[in-house]
């Protein structure tokens, strides 16, 4: 009986072997799982991070800027200091920060202001957007050559990984013409 139980004991002995090795590679699987998600989320948080307090003035145009303003107006007239642009040429991309724009500073809904002035003479002003609270995101000022003689101008203010627009409402579109300064 003594080699029975022995027999036994060795293939009890293997089983386990088996099964620790089995919950050996759930646990590493398990772990290499968490290292992952979390190398992902501190990914993503960069990003946003990345992306808040950022003016991205993008000039895909064959049209000089000589002069481009942003700055935040509410209902009363009231507005906050003003960020300026001397000059964007042709084909430049200018990335500024936009903490100096504080919107806190503003009380009830504001809006964008931009003044935008050409080489070519034309002088334009947009408003647009709503913002109804303080904004921290990315706002987009895009300027590219239509088949006519006028520029397309996309003006996009957003918040978050997605640069969603839904706090602010901008996300405009607008028709320019670099010799008169006429919108559309």
């Amino acid at each position: 009986m003594s080699k029975v139980k022995k027999n036994n004991y060795v293939y009890q002995s293997k089983k386990t072997e088996e099964e620790s090795r089995f919950w050996n590679k759930k646990l590493y699987f398990l772990l290499a799982a968490v290292v992952v998600v979390l190398i992902g989320v501190i990914t993503l948080i960069c990003v946003e991070k990345s992306m808040e307090n950022k003016l991205v003035v993008n000039n895909k145009s064959s049209h000089n800027i000589t002069g481009l303003q942003f700055w935040y107006e509410d209902a009363n007239g009231d507005y906050i200091d003003i960020m300026e642009f001397d000059s964007v040429a042709a084909k430049e991309k200018v990335t500024e920060s936009t903490e100096d724009l504080a919107l806190s500073e503003l009380t009830g809904e504001a809006w964008l202001s931009i003044q935008i002035k050409f080489e070519d003479g034309g002088e334009a002003l947009l408003q647009t957007g709503q913002f109804l609270y303080g904004f921290d995101g990315k706002i987009s000022f895009e300027l590219t050559d239509t088949k006519d003689e006028e520029l397309l101008v996309r003006i996009k203010a957003g918040e978050g990984l997605f640069n969603s627009t839904t706090i602010t409402g901008c996300d405009d579109v607008y028709y320019i013409n670099p010799k008169d300064g006429y919108i559309e």
